[in-house]
């Protein structure tokens, strides 16, 4: 699924690339979370075209976090290992 034009074009801006690295430079590189080298800046409260254009949310300082790649993808849900199920009797039940 692609990102709407607009968010496309925020992230593309100067405006973010600052932001992006204001929040590096202030974590000195580091995900917030675990320590490891952070490589997203994420929004905590999520980016949407409908305040994209509210500097208070898109690139507040406050409303950003250094993570690193794992850390992103655990706070986005993506790449969650699903519980294999197995009946009393050992049998496979998904």
């Amino acid at each position: 699924m692609s990102k709407p034009k607009e968010l496309h074009r925020f992230y593309k801006s100067k405006a973010w690339f600052i932001a992006r690295n204001i929040k590096t430079n202030a974590t000195q590189g580091k995900c917030e979370r675990c320590g490891a080298i952070g490589e997203e800046v994420h929004h905590k409260i999520r980016l949407t075209v409908d305040n994209v254009n509210d500097s208070n949310i898109s690139l507040n300082q406050d409303n950003l976090e250094l993570l690193c790649r794992d850390c992103h993808n655990k706070e986005h849900g993506r790449f969650k290992k699903k519980d294999v199920l197995f009946d009393d009797d050992g049998n496979f039940i998904g």
